[in-house]
This record gives structure tokens, C-alpha cells and sequence, in this order.
């Protein structure tokens, strides 16, 4: 007959595992870990984003100034050429007003020399129409008187003279034997005994 196998105890199942409060509390303690970790990595990820937009803001900042700075430095060139172009033409403009002006004072000058000399022509044909008229009419006067001195020496004159009477001298005198002579201007105005 066999010996009877000798009775042993069941072994624990749970030996070296831990009770559901011991995984409760690091199930909790875990947890807090990865809230920690989810926390800051939001922080440091908030941070990188954050440092990022203010770098990317200045980057644009940076390149905002430098295209405005190149757009009033073209508007600056471009307002410098206008005001040369302006000087430009206001020197031409006041070169060609200067060469009318002083072609236009010497056309005045020109114009009033001319006026000038035709008033001095003028004054001296006046002064010689008067001179002219004032001799003509001189010469009419003496020319009447000479005829009237004539006609009152052929009413006394005789072919032989009056007797006893001396011959009259000057105007109406006797010219080869006769009264009544004719006389005429001379070149300076005398008078002279016609041919």
C-alpha cells in the first residue's frame, strides 16, 4: 500500500502586487505627474509659440520700416527730380521773358528814336514853312510898296522931268533915262534893280 502525498498550503496569488489602494494612489500620483508634465509642456509650448509671433512681428516690423524707408527714399529722388525740372524751366521760362523784355526795350527805343527824329524833322519843315512864308509874305509887301512907290512916280514922272526940280534918288529913281524902275529880290533878301 502507498504512502499518502503530504498536504501543502495554497500559495498566495497576490504575493508582490498592489492592493487596489496602493494602484489607486499611483494611478492619483501618476496622474498629478501628467497634469504637471501636460502643464508645463503647455507653458513652455505657449512660450515657444509666443516667442515666435514677437520674433515674427519683428521680423515684419523690421521689413515694414525697411520697404517704407525705400518708398520715401524713391518719393524723396522722384520730388528732387521735379524741382529740378521745375528750376529747369523756370530758368528757361526766365531766360525768354529776360530776351522778349530786352527785345521789346529795344524795339520801344528803336520806335522812340524813330518818333524822335520825325518830330525833329517836323519842327524844322514847321520853321522853314514859316521862314518860306513869313519872307513870301515880306517880299509881297515889298513888292506892293515898290509898286505903289512905282505907280506914284509915273503920275509925276515927265519923258524930260519936272523943270527945275532935282532928280529923286533911291526907290523910283531914274534907270537909263527913265521913272519907274523894276526892282527884285537878291539872294540875301536886298533889294536890286530888275534887268
Amino acid at each position: 500500500m502507498s504512502a499518502a502525498m503530504p498536504m501543502y498550503p495554497p500559495q498566495p496569488l497576490t504575493a508582490g502586487m498592489p492592493d487596489p489602494s496602493t494602484i489607486a494612489k499611483q494611478k492619483d500620483s501618476y496622474m498629478k505627474m501628467l497634469d504637471e508634465q501636460v502643464k508645463q509642456g503647455t507653458q513652455v509650448l505657449e512660450a515657444q509659440v509666443k516667442h515666435q509671433k514677437e520674433y515674427l512681428l519683428g521680423q515684419a516690423d523690421q521689413q515694414k520700416k525697411q520697404f517704407i524707408m525705400q518708398i520715401d527714399m524713391e518719393v524723396k529722388q522722384q520730388e528732387m527730380a521735379l524741382d529740378q525740372q521745375r528750376m529747369e524751366q523756370l530758368m528757361a521760362l526766365q531766360q525768354q521773358s529776360a530776351q522778349q523784355k530786352a527785345a521789346l526795350e529795344q524795339q520801344a527805343m528803336q520806335l522812340s528814336m524813330e518818333f524822335q527824329q520825325k518830330k525833329a524833322e517836323e519842327e524844322m519843315q514847321k520853321q522853314q514853312y514859316e521862314m518860306e512864308k513869313k519872307q513870301q509874305e515880306m517880299q509881297l509887301k515889298m513888292q506892293d510898296e515898290m509898286s505903289r512907290f512905282q505907280g506914284a512916280g509915273q503920275i509925276f514922272a515927265t519923258p524930260m522931268g519936272f523943270p527945275g526940280m532935282p532928280q529923286p534918288q533911291g526907290v523910283g529913281a531914274p534907270q537909263g533915262g527913265q521913272f519907274g524902275a523894276t526892282y527884285t529880290y537878291g539872294p540875301n533878301g536886298e533889294l536890286v534893280p530888275k534887268a
